[in-house]
């Protein structure tokens, strides 16, 4: 969870990253972005965005 916060933090703080994980979800949902991120804790990282695409509106 704590690497999931950072994640988001880190999306966050960089408005190009912003833009193509918006762009992955857009895209091609959850799996696009699984790909894009490509990595073991990836599921985390997934299920924080998840929840803040929820919160952000987008």
């Amino acid at each position: 969870m704590q690497l999931a916060t950072e994640a988001v933090t880190r999306i966050e703080g960089n408005a190009d990253l912003m833009q193509r994980v918006i762009s992955a979800f857009q895209a091609g949902g959850i799996s696009a972005l699984e790909q894009l991120l490509n990595h073991p804790a990836a599921s985390f990282v997934v299920a924080a965005m998840k929840d803040w695409q929820k919160n952000k509106g987008t």
